[in-house]
């Protein structure tokens, strides 16, 4: 088994995270933000969101993108290297860091349920892009890879 290359796990993140926080923006920013703006106001809240608040979004987007990465490094050896397995990491990812989180947040009522939807499906699709574009970029050490197949 193959070393995971924390190096390229790092840069690999950071381009999935570009790539879920562009999303996010279109998406939520500039397509559902009137509608984000309602719903905040709805709670009593500005309509419009905060810098830091924007920050933590970028934050966790860049986040995602590096643990989506570390997931399809981790289970590259098992599924081999290619969009497929990237793919599975990038649902995995989904799962634990937009589904269940949404699905969670729905029966407290704090955000309408379209907003939800949209941005649950919203996330699939940019959290496996993020996960795609790295899997032609992740590629680990020949060195590393060469000892691990002598071990």
């Amino acid at each position: 088994m193959a070393h995971i290359s924390r190096g390229r796990v790092i840069l690999g993140g950071l381009l999935a995270g570009l790539v879920i926080n562009i999303f996010e923006y279109i998406t939520n920013g500039v397509i559902l933000g009137a509608a984000w703006g309602r719903a905040m106001q709805a709670l009593g809240r500005p309509a419009q969101f905060h810098i830091g608040a924007i920050v933590v979004f970028n934050i966790w987007g860049f986040l995602l993108g590096i643990a989506s990465v570390w997931l399809y490094a981790a289970i590259r050896s098992r599924y081999g290297a290619g969009s497929v397995t990237a793919l599975r990491a990038g649902l995995a990812a989904w799962i634990i860091g937009s589904f269940l989180p949404n699905l969670a947040s729905y029966p407290m009522g704090l955000s309408p349920l379209r907003l939800l939807v949209i941005a649950t499906i919203v996330g699939v699709v940019e959290i496996a892009a993020g996960t795609l574009a790295d899997a032609w970029l992740y590629k680990e050490d020949s060195v590393q890879v060469a000892k691990a197949a002598t071990v």
